[in-house]
């Protein structure tokens, strides 16, 4: 049985810090949150139970951490804009998902690995969420200053998002001819697994290309303009 470490993130200052450095870089694999420390530093907790303090801000950790992992800005906001979530948008790559805890401008958000999430240990104590991840070796209690509303709400987007990835991964591997080895239904459709993910893989093409255009158009454009041009190109990926 895994022993288990709790940390409290609420009280930033009293965490204990094993290290500062430049030389970690989050991955899926090695880091199960992270979160502003102050302005110019970000604490991370990593897998193996190291708390490490990063010698850059959040924002340029995220940044690093999206090029590193092939999470473009486009895909992110086209995806999301599908499911309907304006605010507390992640970085999802199928079944990993690096989802925050509130809008991603509040000084308090932290970021966490929910593909590491014991969905399980979940609970609300004194008005805080204690929220609990599996680490190498041991269970890491994290208390959290967030609602369990919140939470839910924005790790439901995360994992919506991972679902139309999910599919178009599917269509892509059924049309190329590549055996799947995942045959679950997916819950968006309901006729052949072909036609669903093909659906869903059209759906993100126009959206990514929606986003990529409309970024480029509207300075140079004016918006009755722009639509119509983002109208001609969908119409011509349909075809």
């Amino acid at each position: 049985m895994k022993r288990t470490k709790t940390i409290d993130l609420t009280k930033p200052s009293k965490l204990r810090i094993d290290e500062e450095t430049s030389a970690f870089h989050p991955s899926w694999g090695n880091t199960i949150l992270m979160t502003a420390y102050d302005d110019e530093r970000t604490f991370v907790l990593t897998r193996d139970g190291r708390n490490l303090l990063l010698k850059r801000p959040l924002r340029e950790v995220l940044s690093r951490f999206a090029l590193d992992n092939d999470v473009p800005w486009y895909e992110r906001q086209a995806i999301y804009d599908l499911t309907g979530a304006r605010k507390g948008r992640g970085y999802i790559a199928g079944h990993h998902r690096l989802v925050p805890t509130h809008g991603t401008t509040n000084a308090n958000v932290v970021y966490y690995m929910a593909h590491w999430l014991d969905e399980e240990g979940i609970a609300v104590h004194d008005g805080k969420l204690i929220v609990s991840f599996h680490g190498r070796k041991r269970i890491f209690r994290v208390w959290i200053d967030t609602s369990l509303k919140i939470f839910n709400r924005l790790l439901k987007a995360a994992n919506e998002v991972a679902e139309y990835q999910l599919d178009e991964m599917v269509w892509m591997m059924h049309n190329y001819g590549i055996k799947e080895s995942d045959k679950k239904e997916s819950v968006r459709y309901y006729h052949t697994v072909g036609d669903q993910c093909r659906c869903t893989h059209h759906e993100l093409r126009c959206a990514c290309m929606d986003t990529v255009v409309r970024h480029v158009l509207m300075d140079y454009l004016n918006e009755e303009d722009c639509e119509e041009a983002i109208a001609r190109i969908k119409r011509d990926i349909k075809k």
